[in-house]
């Protein structure tokens, strides 16, 4: 069947394929579209008061106005909620609840896309996404996967980062860009596997495996772009869970949106909310050597000290040592020296003794004598001077000698035989001294 809204050129167009095609039965896309909007207006059939299924993928567009899938058993169907209505419905959904929509379906002809336009929704308790997923959980929470001391650190430094995706996704492209953003010096390696799908569970448990096989992988991402809960049901299935707890090689996983949750999230070492947020697992490389430079630094300003305070306190050891021993050295010298002179000196003394004294006592002799022949010479005190003038001739040291010596001669009267003058030297004092009769 034909239209009769098409231009000259259109009908000249459609009359060539008709006559290609050998049929009539032909249209445009955009005719057949407005035949199905038609349709689907006039079909009362098609007006229901709600729509049952459970809320996925829900979020806001740039223009204020709510998106997200209604899902049952595995059908979908896209739900808008107008920006100026949603403001009077003040609430907000969440992914897994179960809702009965009531709205007016409406098909976009340039996509070819049906929506149901919701005018209001009536919470009626979790779906059955929701209800899977808790009882997922308290399985796993039985089973010890979701315990926090199960969780391994995740290396400070990884060199190598295994990640599993499409090879093909945006999910590649944003997790590869922004640990390279980071430190572009990390090696990569893309493990291919499918995100949904019937094969999609066994592929990415090969895919984990295979990196964790692998001694050069440090680290593990397994993610993948957001979608509804039936594109993200993989991540749910508790096959995988098990296998992502029992790898020896740390997992982080980062699936959806910033609010998606999964059931490999929460057996993860790690969960990252986007793809674009794995570079979280790597340092940033001008940190690191911002931080490497500091510590050099820090390093050799410490070196320096430390060479300068040890070579400090080696030379006042030094000093305090060689100081120690000068003076211990010559105390020795200087005892040494204090028994070497009075060795010396005894001998010397010793050797010299002997004939000092004879000297001495010869000297002596002849210093009485003279006094004695002085005081025979000169009788009375008249001739005293005379005395002192002959002891003036006598050295010093030979007086000094005499000082502890008193001569004492006796000058006996030939008649009465008494004691008349005596003479006494007393160091260089020499006295005549009369005896009173």
């Amino acid at each position: 069947m034909g239209t009769d809204s098409r231009t000259d050129a259109d009908t000249t167009s459609l009359e060539t394929h008709q006559d290609t095609l050998e049929t009539e039965n032909i249209t445009f896309v955009d005719d057949l579209n407005d035949e199905i909007s038609a349709i689907l207006e006039e079909t009362p059939g098609l007006q229901y008061d709600y729509v049952l299924g459970d809320v996925s993928d829900y979020g806001i567009s740039g223009n204020g106005h709510a998106h997200f899938d209604l899902v049952h058993e595995g059908a979908t169907i896209h739900c808008v909620i107008f920006s100026y209505r949603l403001q009077s419905l003040d609430v907000e959904l969440d992914d897994g609840t179960h809702v009965a929509v009531k709205g007016d379906l409406s098909f976009y002809e340039a996509n070819g896309s049906v929506s149901l336009i919701v005018e209001d929704f009536v919470e009626v308790g979790e779906g059955k996404y929701q209800q899977t997923y808790q009882e997922n959980k308290r399985i796993l929470e039985e089973d010890g996967l979701l315990a926090e001391e199960a969780k391994q650190p995740l290396p400070e430094f990884p060199r190598r980062i295994g990640i599993v995706t499409s090879t093909d996704s945006d999910a590649r492209k944003d997790a590869v860009t922004s640990i390279h953003s980071r430190h572009p010096d990390v090696d990569i390696a893309i493990q291919h596997t499918t995100g949904q799908g019937e094969d999609a569970m066994l592929s990415m448990m090969q895919a984990i495996s295979e990196l964790d096989d692998n001694a050069q992988i440090d680290v593990i991402v397994v993610t993948r772009g957001g979608g509804s809960n039936k594109d993200l049901r993989v991540f749910n299935e508790t096959p995988l869970c098990p296998v992502i707890h029992n790898t020896t090689t740390p997992v982080v996983v980062g699936v959806g949106h910033e609010n998606d949750r999964t059931l490999a999230d929460e057996v993860a070492d790690k969960r990252v909310m986007t793809p674009t947020h794995a570079g979280e697992i790597v340092p940033k490389k001008d940190d690191l050597e911002a931080t490497v430079q500091t510590a050099a630094e820090r390093l050799d300003g410490t070196y320096e000290q430390l060479v300068r305070d040890r070579l400090e306190t080696t030379q006042n050891d030094l000093d305090s040592a060689y100081d120690q021993h000068v003076s211990t050295e010559l105390a020795n010298r200087s005892t040494d020296l204090d028994h070497a002179f009075e060795t010396v000196a005894s001998e010397r003394l010793t050797t010299l003794e002997p004939p000092l004294s004879r000297t001495f006592r010869s000297i002596a002799r002849d210093l009485a004598s003279v006094l004695l022949a002085s005081l025979y010479l000169e009788r009375g005190f008249g001739s005293v001077d005379h005395l002192h003038r002959e002891t003036e001739a006598i050295p010093r040291w030979i007086l000094r000698k005499c000082l502890p010596l008193v001569f004492v001669r006796r000058c006996r009267d030939r008649q009465r035989h008494r004691v008349k003058h005596v003479v006494r030297i007393d160091g260089r004092h020499v006295e005549l001294v009369r005896v009173p009769r």
